[in-house]
């Protein structure tokens, strides 16, 4: 029986090939996600350069998904760190305007959603999620400003002022019973002494004879 106790540098190299391979790979998933993160931060109104430093990028994720950074400490829990991380990828999503789909594409396929959350244009910050956001009163506008818009009836209801087209005869004016005032509109015209219709422009009345 033949036993084969040489060292078989082939199969070892294939392997130290394949090992360099993943590596590499690994090492772009991993500047992928950086980057992402980079412009989410931006996005989100924090310095994108917080991407680069390890436990402060945990610090802005945890601002901008939970709405206090100092959270990211429930992350030295073990076991609960797990859970705690996926809920923050579920606010995430909350937080950039995106469902649970979205949030189940952060946690299995991350390196492929975040990347498309952080480089599309049409996915913008809307806030914290359960917080009021800079966006809640309307796109781009400052949530915790009051509305420069006011109910009118808050003040009460006030009705115009009106004015009367007619003046009461006095003892001065007896004879003119319909005299009109300046702003009146032009209508027809009535006669002092009689009352009959004259119309604009006669200066005695075609009934009585009376001037006008």
């Amino acid at each position: 029986m033949y036993y084969n106790y040489g060292y078989d540098y082939d199969m070892m190299n294939g392997l130290w090939h394949m090992s360099a391979g993943a590596t590499v790979f690994s090492w772009l998933v991993a500047a992928l996600m950086i980057v992402s993160l980079w412009f989410l931060f931006q996005k989100a109104g924090e310095p994108g350069w917080a991407a680069i430093v390890p436990f402060y990028n945990l610090y802005v994720l945890f601002k901008i998904t939970w709405g206090s950074g100092i959270k990211f400490l429930f992350l030295l829990i073990p076991i609960a760190n797990v859970v705690f991380m996926i809920i923050t990828y579920v606010k995430l999503a909350k937080a950039f305007g995106k469902g649970g789909g979205w949030a189940c594409g952060l946690i299995f396929l991350g390196a492929i959603f975040m990347p498309i959350m952080a480089f599309s244009k049409d996915i913008v910050y809307v806030g914290v999620p359960g917080q009021n956001s800079q966006y809640n009163a309307g796109y781009g506008q400052p949530g915790n400003q009051q509305s420069q818009y006011q109910n009118p009836y808050s003040q009460g209801y006030q009705a115009p002022p009106q004015q009367n087209t007619y003046q009461q005869p006095s003892a001065q004016n007896p004879d003119y019973y319909y005299q009109q005032q300046t702003t009146a509109p032009a209508g027809p015209k009535y006669c002092s002494g009689c009352g009959s219709p004259v119309e604009s422009g006669v200066k005695f009345c075609p009934k009585c004879g009376k001037p006008q």
